[in-house]
C-alpha cells in the first residue's frame, strides 16, 4: 500500500472514531458542548427470576400446517441431565389410490410389508449402533380435539403383541452428511408384517369391490379408521431417537397380491394421514426429578432447562422489568432498546442444543396464554383475537398462543449471533408496548422460553442455561430536569 493510500485510510478511520465519540459524548467539532444536558442515555441490566415447568399441551401431531415439519419419532436414549427419553409414533394409514381402482375378482393376498423413509433426524448416541423398531396395532379409535390436535400428555393404547419388528444400523454422521449435502436419493427400511394383519386389510379392499352398503365401502371412507385404528411404532433396543417422514411417497404399507393374470402386484396404503408422536421422559436421578406434575413450576438450584419434545420449559418473570419502568423516577423515561440475554448454553458433545427459542405469554403462573377455540367459546375467541391489536403489531398468535414479535414482524427469537456463544435477542418494540399503561391491555408478567428450531413436538433437542445469566438489558433516555 503506498503512502497516499495509507494516509487516506488513516483519515477515514479518524473520521469514524470522531463520529462515534461525538454521539457518545454529545460534543461537536462545530460549537461548544451544552453544559446543561436535558437528557441522559443509560442502560441497566435487570435480572429475571425464572423457574422450570412441564407444559401440559404440547402439540405433536403432523399435517397441521402447510409449512411445518412432519415427522415420526421412534427410539429412546438416556441423558444424564434429562433422564430417559422415549418416543413412540402413532400413525393411521389409508388407500393411496386416489382413483379407488377395484381389485379383480381373482385377486389373492400374498403378504404385507411396511416401508419407512428416514428424514435424517437423529438424537442421542452419536455412535453407529443398531436400533430396533416394533410395530403394533392401535387398539382403540384415535380421538382428536376440534382443531385436529394431539398433545404430548395423551396416551394411546396398542396391542402388546407386535405384528412386525426390524433391527437396523444407524450412523448419525451419515445422516449429518446427507442433511448438509442432499442427494437425489432416499434411505428407507422395509420389513414384513404379520400376514394375519395384511389379510384383514386386503379383505376390506375386496369387500369394496362388490360393495352394496356403507360398511362394505369402508375401505375408501373415513369408516376405515374405525376398523383399522392405526399402527404404533415402538422402540425396542435403542440408544437414539430417529425421525421418519410420513409424508414421503416411500413411507407406506404394501399389500402384495396376485390375480389370475398377473403376479407380483401391490396395493399401497399411504401414511400421509393423521399421525403424532408420544414423547415421554423419566426425570428420576436428575435435577428435574421433582417435575412430576404439569404446570407446577420448580426452581432447580442453578440451571434452567428447555426440551423440545417433552414440554420442559423455562418460565421468565418480567416483574423486575415492570418495577423498573414503573418507578416514579422513570415516569418520563423512554425505552430506547431492550435485549433479552440468556447467556451461554451448557456445552455438550453429544446432545445438540435448541438453536433458537421464542417467547410465549403465560396466563397466570403456569399456563400459556391461548386463543380460545371458537367451538368452545366463540365470544371469547373473538375477544382473544382482537386483544392482539392493542399492541400495535408487536404481539402475534402462533399455534394458537400469544407471542411477542420482532422488529421485522415475525416471531421474536432468541438465538446465538453468528459465531458467538451467547443467546440473545432484541424485543425493543414489544417492550415499548408493554411499558405503556393503557386500559384493557394485559401486561404479561410471565413468559415461557419456547423451542422454535428444531420444531417443537417434532424433535427432542434440549438446552440448559445458568439462571444467573438470564437478564434483560434496557437502554433508556431519562430527562435530567423537569420538562417544560
Amino acid at each position: 500500500m503506498n503512502l497516499w493510500a495509507r494516509s487516506l485510510r488513516q483519515l477515514a478511520v479518524l473520521a469514524v472514531a470522531l463520529f462515534f465519540f461525538s454521539c457518545e459524548d454529545e460534543t461537536s467539532i462545530l460549537g461548544f458542548k451544552n453544559p446543561n444536558k436535558k437528557f441522559k442515555v443509560n442502560y441497566v441490566d435487570i435480572p429475571l427470576e425464572s423457574s422450570v415447568f412441564l407444559l401440559d399441551s404440547l402439540r405433536t401431531s403432523n399435517f397441521f400446517g402447510v409449512s411445518e415439519t412432519n415427522r415420526l419419532l421412534v427410539g429412546k436414549y438416556v441423558d444424564d441431565q434429562f433422564g430417559e427419553i422415549s418416543a413412540t409414533a402413532i400413525t393411521q394409514y389409508f388407500t393411496a389410490n386416489s382413483s379407488k381402482t377395484l381389485l379383480k375378482e381373482t385377486a389373492v393376498f400374498d403378504s404385507v410389508s411396511i416401508e419407512l423413509q428416514f428424514d435424517f433426524y437423529s438424537y442421542g448416541s452419536i455412535a453407529p449402533t443398531m436400533q430396533t423398531i416394533n410395530v403394533h396395532e392401535v387398539q382403540n379409535e384415535i380421538k382428536i380435539d376440534s382443531t385436529g390436535n394431539y398433545f404430548n400428555k395423551s396416551r394411546t393404547g396398542y396391542d402388546p403383541t407386535p405384528i412386525g419388528s426390524k433391527s437396523y444400523a444407524i450412523a448419525p454422521d451419515l445422516f449429518k452428511d446427507l442433511t448438509e449435502n442432499p442427494k437425489d436419493t432416499s434411505l428407507t427400511i422395509n420389513f414384513p408384517l404379520d400376514p394375519v394383519f395384511g389379510q384383514k386389510v386386503f379383505a376390506s379392499a375386496m369387500r369394496y369391490r362388490n360393495s352394496s352398503t356403507a360398511e362394505d365401502s369402508a375401505f375408501v371412507t373415513r369408516d376405515f379408521f374405525k376398523e383399522f385404528n392405526g399402527l404404533a411404532l415402538v422402540p425396542g433396543n435403542a440408544d437414539k431417537i430417529i425421525g421418519f417422514n410420513p409424508g414421503a411417497t416411500a413411507s407406506k404399507i404394501v399389500l402384495h397380491y396376485h390375480d389370475a393374470e398377473t403376479d407380483s402386484l401391490a396395493l399401497n396404503l399411504t401414511m400421509r394421514v393423521f399421525s403424532f408422536n408420544e414423547i415421554t421422559a423419566n426425570f428420576a436421578s436428575t435435577e428435574l426429578a421433582s417435575l412430576t406434575q404439569y404446570s407446577q413450576p420448580i426452581a432447580p438450584e442453578n440451571k434452567r432447562f428447555v426440551q423440545s419434545g417433552t414440554g420442559v420449559m423455562t418460565r421468565l418473570d418480567f416483574k423486575g422489568f415492570y418495577d423498573f419502568v414503573d418507578a416514579d423516577s422513570n415516569s418520563a423515561m423512554i425505552v430506547n432498546s431492550a435485549e433479552l440475554h440468556l447467556g451461554a448454553a451448557e456445552p455438550s458433545a453429544v446432545f445438540l442444543p435448541i438453536t433458537s427459542l421464542s417467547l410465549r405469554a403465560m396466563k397466570g403462573e403456569a399456563y400459556l396464554k391461548r386463543v380460545v377455540d371458537p367451538a368452545i367459546n366463540k365470544a371469547q375467541h373473538l375477544a382473544d383475537s382482537a386483544s392482539v391489536t392493542l399492541y400495535a403489531g408487536q404481539l402475534g398468535v402462533s399455534g394458537g398462543m400469544f407471542t411477542p414479535l420482532g422488529a421485522d414482524g415475525t416471531i421474536f427469537r432468541i438465538a446465538k449471533v453468528e459465531d458467538d456463544i451467547y443467546y440473545n435477542g432484541f424485543l425493543t418494540l414489544f417492550a415499548q408496548q408493554v411499558f405503556k399503561k393503557e386500559e384493557n391491555k394485559e401486561r404479561f408478567r410471565y413468559f415461557a422460553l419456547y423451542p422454535e428450531t428444531p420444531p417443537v413436538g417434532k424433535s427432542v433437542n434440549r438446552i440448559i442455561f445458568n439462571k444467573q445469566n438470564i437478564k434483560i438489558r434496557v437502554y433508556y433516555t431519562r430527562p435530567t430536569q423537569p420538562l417544560q
